[in-house]
């Protein structure tokens, strides 16, 4: 096994140990850690990734040395995403329990099932299947699901099919996350504002499943002129379907539970908890359908094997919470938040969302990452989290996973691309209008829930 793997792993252990016990060291260590990744990951990482960590990189140093006291450790500077990073790490179990439990089989058995299939019903077929399986999957969902569905989709032509997809998956994708325990941004969002994810949770719910119909809404009235002919095929056993499908709703309802009693009987962070239960939830479920033995097999060559994609994500993510951690050191900061304080205290409310949520928008199309974006203007959101909470914390998971349909360092549109053997930016465009009208829809119901409950 590589010495990459191991590198992540510790960090992942020193994060989690540190969490608990809070050791100098431990700091230390990460950072002598993140800083081996960066150097070894520079030729690992592709391009997009490459250049972006650099510009991180380069300006993080810039500043650390104009501008960063001198009794302030350089190695302490590094863990910021460390908690992101591990996240990522374990989410490979979740892919594993349902490679092993055969539920992708399922969902794909679901697509075909009777009354017979036109455009609009593949449709909403094609956005319940991604909305199911990335609860687990998450970016392993978009090969899953193009694989089931791209050959009932070709009597159409590529432009057609490129839309299809882009729909179906980006916008299913981004909103099933918007709810999801196990979204890094949720969870980052949840430790930001201090708000509660059960509180949250109905909110966030009722949003998803509102665009969700909106959408369905939308394409009844696009596709219903796209003729389809695909033949319906008979389920051997639909009450294994059926019972496949429980299996799946149980499984992320015990999740939710299991994991709000765990963080209400700890005093560590929301993300803490959703990355220490992950890889014993799963292993429980696998005993509990008696697939314990290929489940530990199987989850071993998964972890392994996601060390590839890792590389970089922890290039950018270190390199990109270095800078996060320098920059409120700089007079750059100083002028952000001038203006961000302007907005908060002699604007109104609803425009200081707007600017936040312009922000974070904005920066995804020129490359940022969201979680970056948030990290980056997170210290300037502070008066507005002590008065706001709830409301901020809708603003940032909605804007935040709004740029999953639209953002280049987004890895979905990418990946959907690479499996439509297309450009990444003919997808993206094809979500643009949508992604402003639901930013606006968040940015707007953000403020109406902080009026509401000031």
């Amino acid at each position: 096994m590589s010495v990459i793997f191991y590198l992540y792993l510790f960090i992942v252990l020193f994060y989690l140990v540190n969490e608990v016990y809070a050791v100098p060291i431990l700091q230390t260590l990460i950072g002598i850690l993140a800083l081996i990744v960066i150097v070894l990951n520079i030729r690992r990482a592709s391009r997009l990734y490459l250049w972006a960590g650099l510009s991180f990189f380069t300006l993080g140093l810039l500043f650390y040395f104009m501008y960063v006291p001198s009794d302030v450790p350089f190695f302490h500077l590094f863990g910021s995403m460390a908690g992101l990073l591990s996240l990522l790490f374990v989410l490979p179990y979740m892919s594993t329990i349902i490679s092993v439990g055969k539920y992708d089989r399922a969902l794909g058995h679901m697509i075909s099932r009777p009354p017979e299939l036109n455009s609009i019903r593949l449709y909403r077929r094609t956005s319940i299947m991604t909305y199911m399986l990335t609860l687990f999957l998450n970016v392993a969902t978009v090969p899953v699901v193009v694989a089931t569905v791209k050959n009932k989709l070709n009597q159409l032509g590529p432009v057609v099919i490129q839309r299809f997809f882009a729909h179906s998956i980006l916008r299913a994708y981004a909103l099933v996350l918007l709810w999801s325990p196990t979204e890094v941004l949720v969870a980052s969002t949840v430790d930001l504002t201090g708000a509660s994810y059960l509180t949250l949770l109905p909110t966030l719910f009722v949003i998803s499943t509102l665009f969700i119909s909106i959408d369905w809404f939308l394409h009844k009235r696009q596709l219903k002129d796209v003729h389809l002919q695909v033949p319906v095929v008979s389920i051997a056993d639909p009450r294994s379907l059926n019972r496949k499908l429980l299996q799946l709703g149980m499984a992320i309802t015990i999740f939710i539970v299991a994991l709000l009693v765990f963080n209400a009987l700890t005093p560590q962070t929301f993300l803490f908890s959703v990355t220490i239960l992950i890889v014993p939830f799963t292993f429980l479920w696998a005993k509990a359908i008696h697939k314990g033995k290929r489940f530990a097999k199987l989850s071993f060559v998964y972890v392994k094997g996601n060390t590839t994609q890792l590389h970089g994500l922890f290039f950018l993510f270190l390199t990109a919470g270095f800078f996060v951690e320098v920059f409120p050191y700089t007079v750059w900061f100083d002028y952000m938040n001038a203006v961000f304080a302007f907005t908060f205290n002699e604007g109104s409310l609803f425009l200081f969302y707007l600017l936040v949520g312009l922000c974070i928008f904005s920066f995804a199309l020129i490359g940022f990452h969201p979680l970056i974006s948030i990290a980056i203007i997170s210290p300037f959101l502070t008066d507005a989290i002590a008065a706001h909470p709830y409301g901020v914390s809708l603003l940032l998971i909605g804007v935040g996973l709004s740029t999953v349909m639209i953002g280049p360092f987004n890895v979905t549109p990418t990946i959907l691309a690479l499996q439509l053997q297309a450009n990444p930016y003919s997808i993206i465009r094809k979500n643009l209008v949508f992604a402003l009208c639901y930013l606006l829809f968040i940015v707007t119901t953000a403020y109406f829930f902080s009026l509401l409950l000031a």
